[in-house]
């Protein structure tokens, strides 16, 4: 996600858009303790289709482990790898996710429920869209 959030920010704001035009940050916010109950054990998928080559499959696992499923942990040429760690703050009015990649490479998320079956990553005016895929595994 840390690559995409990056595009994402110097996208809107060299586009001059708001928060407001993000339709997926605007209501629905998953707050404490759902966020953690979302996010345990479960993948969040990016894009939030399947397609042959996944852009994200980050499974947080119990314990704050964040792990890049890539093509899974037994696989020979890409298999999974640790890539930092994540954690859930706030409480039922506001709760947050941060993931944390290590050598400064830190990122904070509002959480919003799509609706859809998707949930909106939301940080400082950039919106990630993703499906949280249930049990871990791949996307």
């Amino acid at each position: 996600m840390k690559t995409l959030i990056v595009g994402v920010t110097l996208g809107v704001a060299l586009a001059g858009f708001s928060q407001g035009v993000l339709a997926g940050c605007s209501t629905g916010r998953v707050n404490e303790p759902a966020l953690t109950t979302l996010l345990r054990d479960n993948t969040v998928c990016v894009p939030p289709v399947t397609v042959a080559t996944m852009q994200w499959q980050e499974l947080h696992q119990s314990g704050g482990k964040l792990i890049d499923y890539k093509r899974g942990p037994s696989d020979k040429v890409d298999p999974s790898a640790e890539v930092g760690s994540w954690t859930v703050t706030g409480s039922n009015r506001g709760a947050f996710v941060t993931h944390d990649y290590g050598h400064g490479h830190v990122y904070t998320y509002s959480v919003f429920n799509n609706g859809d079956g998707t949930h909106s990553f939301c940080s400082g005016g950039a919106e990630i869209k993703a499906r949280i895929k249930l049990g871990g595994g791949p996307c």
